[in-house]
């Protein structure tokens, strides 16, 4: 197969997988491409594709998210695309939101536009 074609993906999902954080005193350069899980707080100058993101604490991400499952705990600037976005009941989340599944806790602050990806489910 193409290395070129694959570059972006995560690894198929029988891989082992990892969780990796990156905390508040932690900035990286760089777009962040894992299959495993993450959970940011910390800053990061590009973009993010990984399994399940957990945004916690006040993260900074200058880049896209990209991700099957994205649960925002904090305050959260920026464009989600993932199959499943949960907004917690402390979620402050300003941005627009891609996706099939998308929960909004009662308390959760939420300014933006929303769209539902190709394939969700739809309202009986």
């Amino acid at each position: 197969m193409d290395r070129a074609a694959t570059a972006g993906a995560p690894k198929p999902a029988n891989s082992k997988m990892q969780h990796s954080i990156i905390s508040t005193d932690l900035t990286v350069t760089g777009d962040i491409v894992t299959a495993g899980d993450l959970t940011v707080e910390g800053a990061v100058d590009g973009s993010i594709t990984c399994r399940t993101l957990t945004l916690g604490g006040t993260p900074d991400i200058k880049g896209d998210v990209t991700a099957e499952t994205v649960r925002v705990c904090g305050a959260f600037s920026g464009t989600i695309a993932a199959s499943q976005v949960h907004l917690v009941k402390s979620a402050v989340m300003k941005g627009d939101i891609r996706y099939k599944t998308l929960t909004i806790d009662e308390g959760a602050s939420f300014e933006g536009k929303v769209a539902r990806m190709k394939g969700a489910p739809t309202d009986s």
